[in-house]
Parts: structure tokens; sequence; C-alpha cells
């Protein structure tokens, strides 16, 4: 007998080892490709709460430039234009004071215009903030219904990915299971 045929003879007498080593074969590749998908679905978990976590810094850094902005106005336009109306009234008082005695029904015609343009400059101002204030919490609101929006369809598009990698995984399975009972037929004989 030759060496070739020992060895063919060998296999055919040892069906048994042959089996196990195909069984432990697709086990080993069923296990690598549950942890390649593993892996995978842990990628895009990470990579969707990356990205959710940078949204949600970017909308608390707009939200600190939005209050600094509205800040540094009422502190540096609205004292200034309170400071000029503050310098006028000034101003009209020395010139009344003077006059008084010639101009006292022309002295209180003007101050009443005085103050009336100081309330009015001080009512613009106040308003202008009020304004300004709306339109920052407006864009905050949008710029927070955004970020929610973004983290939503990301966290969606991970949905997907799991979904699909537990699909896929399903399938390999399905597959290996077909191929190793299909091999075991065709080795014992049976159907």
């Amino acid at each position: 007998m030759t060496e070739d045929n020992k060895n063919l003879e060998d296999d055919l007498n040892n069906p048994l080892e042959h089996t196990e080593d195909t069984v432990n074969e697709s086990k080993d590749a069923i296990a690598d490709k549950a942890t390649t998908l593993k892996e995978n679905a842990t990628e895009a978990f990470d990579s969707a709460k990356e990205k959710a976590s940078e949204l949600a810094n970017d909308a608390k850094e707009v939200l600190g430039n939005v209050k600094d902005k509205a800040t540094e106005f009422i502190n540096e336009d609205a004292k200034e234009i309170l400071g000029s109306a503050k310098e006028k009234a000034s101003e009209f008082a020395d010139e009344a004071s003077e006059k008084l005695s010639e101009f006292s029904d022309s002295a209180k015609e003007k101050a009443s215009h005085l103050a009336e343009d100081a309330k009015e400059t001080f009512t613009e101002a106040k308003a202008k903030a009020k304004e300004f204030a709306g339109e920052a919490s407006e864009k905050l609101s949008e710029f927070s219904d955004d970020a929610k929006e973004k983290a939503a369809e990301f966290a969606d598009a991970a949905e997907d990915k799991f979904e699909d990698l537990a699909e896929d995984a399903k399938e390999t399975y399905t597959e290996a299971k077909q191929k190793t009972k299909g091999f075991f037929q065709k080795l014992f004989g049976k159907k």
C-alpha cells in the first residue's frame, strides 16, 4: 500500500476526528464573525455618542456667547445711552439756570422736550435690549432644536447599524449551521 492510500484509509477510518475538526473550524469562524460584528457595533455606538457630545458642547458654547453678547450690550451701549441722556440733561440745567430770569417760559418748554427725548432714548435703548435678548433666545432655541434633531438622527443611524449587524450575524450563523448540517448529512449519509 502506498503512503497516500494509507493516509486516505486513515482519513476514512477517522471521520469523527474530521467532523470535530470541521465543527471546531466552523465554531471559530462564527466566533470571529460575531466578535467583528460586536466591535463594529461598539465603534458605531461610540461614534454616535461622540457626535452627540460634540453637539451638546457646541450648544453650550453658543449659549455662553449669546449671554456674553447680551451682557456686553447692556453694560456698554445701554450705559452709554443713559450717560448721554444724563449729559444732555445736565447741559440743559446749566443753560436754564443762566437764562431763567429772562426766558423762564422758554426754559420750561426746553426742559420738557429734553426730558421727553431722554425718556424716549432710554425707552428705545430698553426696547433694543429686549429685542436683542428675544432674538438671541430664538436663535438659541433654533440651535437647540437642530442639536436635538441631529442627536436623534445619529441615534437612529446607530440603531439601524445595530439592526444590520444583528441581521448579518444571524445570517452568518444560519449559513454556518446549514453548511455544518449539510456536511454531517453528506458525511453520514442522512437527510
